[in-house]
């Protein structure tokens, strides 16, 4: 069962505002919290933990751009959306500037809200999936679980600590069942990037046509059924490693994509032309001979 969302910060100073599109959001299904200043807002940022903050730009008091810089203090991961009936280029950049992650002009419609909310809740599902895996491979994968006492296994020990603390790529080659994981999953909990993500992938179990969108996720639209965006693995783990097993099943028009991304860390998505970035340490085993 997944872990229910955590209601959305509603801030708007018109009641109307707040009724209307408070309402809207509770049609579909998810919980909302509404005030009407920066200042209450700040007391419930600082007591509960919220999926997005939705705020106008000109609230009585406290302004929306003031509420989101302080926002951005206390909770540097939250998601922010300004709405606003004056939309220009300038007040886009200082919204962005004071710490938006988007804003929506007034008026506008419900879908294009829903889009920035379903965008949210699914980077709150992939952190939280990410937290417990990060739990499991904290306590999961220890370089005393590689056992042995043989010349060979005291050397591939060794390289593992030697290996571990720098950014290289790391290909594991070796028979099913020899311990691919365990290397792959010591190599990250004795890196820098041990507290970020840790995102595993079985190339060999994943259909040829999906592994693509997998892995770099992709746009609403791009093929039949791909009814909205999706976010690929490389962009849940960046800032930590994503392993690949089974990387020899992989196509070879796909291969060639990968390796764009690894030689700059860019890569797009399904049904996208914007170019995007991301800091992973790719880690890749397989039992064929590459």
């Amino acid at each position: 069962m997944s872990q229910p969302l955590p209601p959305i910060l509603l801030v708007d100073d018109e009641k109307n505002m707040r009724l209307t599109v408070a309402g809207m959001l509770t049609d579909e299904g998810y919980a909302v919290e509404t005030v009407e200043s920066a200042e209450q807002a700040e007391q419930l940022i600082d007591k509960r933990e919220f999926l997005m903050l939705i705020t106008d730009a000109h609230l009585g008091g406290i302004s929306g751009y003031e509420l989101l810089l302080r926002a951005r203090k206390r909770r540097p991961e939250l998601p922010m959306l300004m709405i606003t009936a004056y939309a220009t280029p300038k007040l886009a950049a200082e919204a962005i500037r004071a710490g938006a992650t988007d804003y929506l002009p007034k008026p506008f419609a419900p879908e294009e809200l829903f889009l920035h909310i379903s965008r949210c809740a699914e980077r709150y599902r992939l952190l939280v999936e990410n937290a417990v895996l990060r739990e499991k491979v904290t306590s999961g994968y220890r370089l005393e679980q590689i056992i042995g006492e043989s010349q060979g296994m005291v050397e591939l020990r060794d390289f593992i600590r030697r290996i571990a603390p720098t950014n290289a790529t790391v290909l594991i080659l070796g028979e099913s069942g020899t311990g691919k994981e365990l290397i792959a999953g010591a190599l990250h909990s004795l890196s820098a990037r041990a507290r970020n993500n840790y995102v595993r992938i079985n190339c060999a179990a994943i259909p040829e046509t999906l592994l693509e969108s997998e892995l770099f996720g992709h746009e609403k639209g791009a093929f039949t059924g791909a009814l909205k965006q999706k976010l690929g693995r490389v962009e849940e783990a960046d800032g930590g490693t994503i392993f690949l097993d089974e990387i020899g099943d992989m196509s070879r028009s796909l291969q060639a994509k990968l390796l764009r991304f690894l030689e700059d860390g860019t890569f797009s998505r399904v049904g996208g032309n914007d170019e995007l970035k991301v800091n992973v340490r790719l880690l890749a085993a397989t039992n064929r001979d590459i």
